[in-house]
């Protein structure tokens, strides 16, 4: 048998099957997290690893073309990696994106095709970055294009570096007197690199942990501590340092990395300090395991194989997790996620033997000119964001042709439409008209929201808020506090502030509510914002507690929970964080209305919904012990109060005696897996208002 270009390549370079081993590693860990995430906690530190591993292999070969000619041939060096990366990557994201049209409901095209195509562009983790600090992108479904981010950044990496030598070496040149070796340059240039990101990456995950994993500058040091260590001769075999001293540091290495398996975990404030584990672990292998045991280990038929096939393995697995479930109409139970996984390395396998490798190796496609590969790169990224683009231009008129209709069923006077159903009480008002009606559709329920950015503070500690109704000349007074639950009755409110002369103001926080209590909260900047929001909220009602009737106040039972100290059980902690809120305001002769939360809907509701047709059934539908079952603490913190704090409870409206359906009188009650939407909430209006006026009597 003829030995392949791809055999040629790799035993005319003298492979490093160390480092074959450690990408066999690291694609490993990530896909076997992915599939059993509670079984390897701390396998995502995989993509710590090709990261350390790409930071290695490209300094070291932009090292030695400065150290051989003195310069950096760009577009050859980017074309070069375009051939290596963007045909498989390109097969990936067009099959994905065409089984997407084929098996996903159309509400979640529009967060797939967004996803498509900054995947496409490279663009990928700061889309993720931005969906991470997007308090309505907070509740998304996982994408089949998220494992993206990670190639993203690379590229972005193999894009930045090779300019930053340029420029630092040019100035370097011009500035010294001294002819400055480049391998110097380098490693100062790296060690900047290092220093400046680490300290970023530790800062932002403590204060914006969301975007601190997805951003390009908190990762920069894990692929510049790579490159550094390619800077060093103490990695290659004739080291004076000796084979022992390779050894002992190689696993050592593999150690930090078996230990961030176990260590880590999904809880883990990451990167920060804790990337520290794996990436200085994949740098001790990359710079000593040359010529040790782990060569060996690396030369193993199946270990050499997903070494050499670990970039399509990691193209090709994600979405087939996330999309196996449309197709089989289920979750994936344990032979469904060994078929995947057996899959992907078969599919991985054909990608690289039939795509990759032969872009990579084959000597008519490697004799292209950069101008030709810029060209045809240019019309393949074209041609693939087409396909995101068409996703979203046909979402766009599917979601205009449903907005009209649910607008027509607003504006016209239908029988038991939505909350109007009263589903929950002895005699429910049924339409046969509405069998099969479902407003908003799935795909617009998303963004079916009525909040507003003017009644929501979202971060810093401000206390932003709005005015519903009369500025003057109002009848009545409120105040609203809470989170985005709060924030979902914003048109609620402002019906009622217009049709009784009232005026209600609205102040909402991200995942926080009139509480004196602690809540959970993903990062420090969060928690110091909310904490301050809370003592604003309080000084507001005392400043204007003379003209307020009342505070109205709701909140989520199920984000941020409330933080127990000693002995205190969570759900005493949360009730007596109300009751010394609430207190700050009934203390000061201002009532407090407090309505209970809606429930928990079952789990993709809005998908399960779109995948309905003909008639409503029962498919999506909670139970009413499972919807109703989080504690909010408003019913004893109003009997520990007494009556100046008033419940209203409409959890009737929500469900019958054992079930709480997705679709109620023709309307989807929920956006996502814990909102309702706003076309839900809008028909609440007159049980809301009846249960304020209800509650304003009996706090007198």
């Amino acid at each position: 048998m003829s030995e392949t270009p791809a055999a040629r390549s790799r035993r005319a370079d003298g492979t490093r099957w160390d480092i074959q081993a450690l990408r066999a590693f690291a694609v490993l860990a990530v896909v076997l997290y992915h599939l059993w995430p509670h079984r390897l906690p701390g396998g995502f530190v995989g993509v710590d690893v090709f990261f350390v591993v790409s930071g290695y292999l490209i300094t070291g070969h932009l090292l030695r073309e400065l150290l051989a000619s003195g310069r950096i041939a760009l577009a050859r060096f980017w074309s070069r990696r375009a051939l290596r990366l963007l045909p498989a990557a390109f097969l990936a994201i067009a099959a994905t994106g065409v089984t997407v049209l084929l098996v996903v409901p159309s509400t979640l095209w529009g967060q797939y095709g967004r996803q498509l195509i900054a995947s496409t562009v490279y663009l990928q983790n700061w889309q993720l970055a931005s969906d991470a600090v997007d308090y309505l992108a907070g509740d998304d479904d996982p994408s089949p294009f998220q494992h993206f981010w990670s190639l993203s950044v690379e590229e972005q990496f193999y894009i930045a570096l090779p300019l930053v030598l340029i420029a630092t070496v040019a100035s370097v040149r011009v500035l010294s007197r001294r002819r400055a070796s480049p391998a110097v340059v380098v490693r100062v240039v790296l060690l900047v690199v290092v220093g400046a990101s680490l300290a970023w990456s530790v800062v932002q995950t403590q204060t914006s942990p969301g975007v601190a994993y997805f951003s390009t500058a908190t990762r920069a040091w894990e692929f510049a501590l790579g490159g550094l260590a390619a800077t060093l001769p103490i990695g290659t075999a004739a080291s004076r340092h000796g084979a022992l001293f390779r050894a002992a540091g190689t696993w050592a290495g593999i150690a930090f990395l078996v230990a961030s398996l176990a260590v880590l975990d999904g809880d883990t404030p990451f990167p920060g300090s804790a990337a520290l584990l794996p990436v200085v672990g994949a740098t001790l292998v990359v710079l000593l395991g040359g010529g040790t045991a782990l060569e060996t280990v690396g030369r193993w038929t199946p270990v050499a194989h997903i070494g050499r096939t670990s970039y399509a393995v990691y193209l090709w697995h994600w979405p087939a997790i996330v999309l196996a479930p449309f197709v089989l109409g289920r979750d994936l139970d344990l032979v469904g996620r060994i078929v995947v996984l057996v899959g992907s390395l078969v599919v991985g396998t054909l990608s690289t033997l039939l795509v990759e490798e032969p872009f990579r190796f084959a000597s008519r496609v490697r004799s292209w000119r950069p101008r030709r590969v810029a060209l045809t790169a240019f019309v393949a990224t074209v041609a693939v964001v087409a396909l995101g683009a068409g996703t979203l231009t046909t979402l766009q008129v599917e979601q205009t042709q449903a907005r009209a209709a649910a607008a027509r069923l607003e504006r016209g006077d239908v029988r038991c439409f939505g909350a109007a159903a009263e589903i929950g009480s002895a005699d429910p008002c049924v339409n046969p008209d509405l069998r099969s009606v479902r407003v908003p559709a799935p795909a617009n329920a998303k963004r079916d929201d009525a909040n507003r950015g003017e009644c929501w503070s979202d971060g810093g500690g401000r206390f932003d808020r709005c005015t519903l109704g009369s500025e003057t000349g109002y009848t009545k007074r409120f105040i609203a506090l809470g989170d985005s639950h709060n924030n979902a009755l914003i048109d609620v409110y402002e019906r009622i502030a217009d049709a009784n002369g009232w005026r209600i103001d609205v102040a909402g926080h991200p995942s926080c509510y009139f509480t004196a209590a602690q809540q959970s909260a993903p990062s420090a900047g969060l928690l110091a914002s909310c904490t301050t929001w809370k003592q604003r909220a309080m000084q507001y009602i005392q400043r204007n507690a003379a003209d307020l009737d009342a505070v109205l106040v709701t909140h989520s039972a199920t984000s941020r929970p409330v933080v127990p100290s000693g002995t205190t059980s969570a759900d005493d902690a949360t009730v007596d964080g109300l009751v010394t809120a609430w207190k700050s305001a009934t203390d000061a002769g201002v009532p407090v209305i407090a309505v209970r939360d809606n429930p928990v809907p079952a789990a993709r509701v809005v998908t399960c919904v779109a995948e309905m047709t003909g008639p409503t059934t029962t498919a999506c539908d909670q139970t009413r012990t499972a919807g109703t079952a989080p504690f909010d603490g408003q019913e004893r913190a109003a009997e520990r109060i007494g009556r100046r704090a008033q419940v209203i409870d409409l959890t009737d409206l929500y469900c019958t005696d054992t079930t709480c359906p997705a679709v109620i009188g023709g309307v989807l009650v929920y956006r996502d897996k814990t909102h309702i939407t706003n076309t839900f909430a809008k028909t609440l209006q007159p049980f809301l208002q009846r249960g304020i006026e209800r509650a304003l009597r009996d706090a007198r």
